[in-house]
């Protein structure tokens, strides 16, 4: 086993609706507040593009690989997470339709028009919508798309336009962004290289090389944030809800990213063997020491963090 004090320097690609939000935290609490980053238009736009690529730690929301690119870093070790793409496009709708409802304040005027039609609709009046459409492709538009990230930076007059998934804009584009053969080779061609391909089905496995990566305590119990309130242990799967008519639209709808998918699954099968057929590499002993004295704290500030959060809501309607 390697000793190591901090752990290696790494970037973390957040696919919309994959976990990402619980292990981004997990991986956030690692490393020192000033060593991360949450690479968010709101945060980006008070980046400078020479502290940028100076972090240790990148978590990258739904931005393609030409961010990942403009770190001009070679030491980043990376890491992602896919998912089932059924499973993944109707949560992103239903997470779509929540948040429109509870924070429609946090959208343009011309967006809640456009979606007006879907925010109280089943999923089967509103699958040939074009948010359902968006949201069947975003794991090969994430890992695929080419575009250039520099207007999201400080110092740029467009860095307060709020890209994300749900409210996209146009980025000066570097390919064809609506070439469906062009972004799932090319979000293949990176998941060849990424350090550890996740999923969310294998989501314990998924953290244990992730940990093993970086050599960062795994939590005794997983966090589960962001996620779904309707859902529960009795109801994991999308698909045993799901009318058989509706499945057939979303997996044939879905039909890139599906082959994306199993793609990603024959990598993470892949590490995951290599991970059980040897010693673990690592030990981070600032991670541990945080996670030992912090989370404690963490968990006493979650009531607090609630209430805030609240009384925000409220003051800004």
């Amino acid at each position: 086993m390697n000793w190591t004090i901090e752990p290696p320097p790494a970037y973390f690609v957040h696919v919309p609706k994959t976990g990402g939000i619980s292990l981004g935290r997990l991986l956030e609490d690692a490393y020192l507040p000033w060593d991360r980053v949450r690479l968010n238009p709101p945060v980006m736009r008070t980046v400078s593009l020479e502290r940028f690529r100076r972090f240790r730690f990148y978590h990258s929301f739904h931005q393609g690989r030409q961010l990942l690119e403009m770190t001009d870093r070679s030491d980043l070790l990376t890491i992602t997470m896919v998912r089932d793409p059924v499973e993944r496009a109707v949560s992103q709708m239903l997470y779509l339709q929540r948040v429109v409802r509870e924070i429609p304040h946090t959208f343009t005027p011309e967006y809640l028009a456009s979606v007006a039609p879907i925010v109280n609709a089943s999923l089967e009046d509103c699958v040939d919508h074009e948010a359902f459409a968006q949201a069947c492709d975003s794991q090969i538009r994430t890992l695929g798309v080419m575009e250039d990230y520099t207007p999201l930076f400080k110092g740029s007059p467009d860095a307060t336009s709020g890209r994300s998934v749900l409210r996209p804009y146009q980025l000066p584009p570097l390919m064809d962004v609506d070439d469906t053969s062009q972004l799932l080779a090319n979000a293949k061609r990176w998941l060849t290289e990424i350090d550890v391909v996740g999923t969310t089905e294998q989501y314990r496995e998924s953290v244990l090389m992730v940990r093993d990566l970086l050599g960062i305590p795994t939590p005794a119990h997983l966090p589960m944030l962001n996620a779904n309130p309707g859902r529960g242990k009795s109801a994991s799967h999308y698909r045993e809800r799901l009318s058989p008519k509706l499945v057939a639209q979303l997996e044939e709808l879905t039909a890139p990213d599906q082959e994306l998918y199993a793609f990603a699954v024959e990598r993470f099968r892949e590490q995951w063997s290599r991970y059980q057929s040897r010693p673990r590499r690592a030990y981070s002993i600032s991670a541990h020491v945080r996670q030992a004295t912090m989370r404690p704290v963490h968990a006493a500030l979650q009531p607090l963090r609630r209430i805030a959060k609240r009384i925000l809501a409220k003051v800004s309607r």
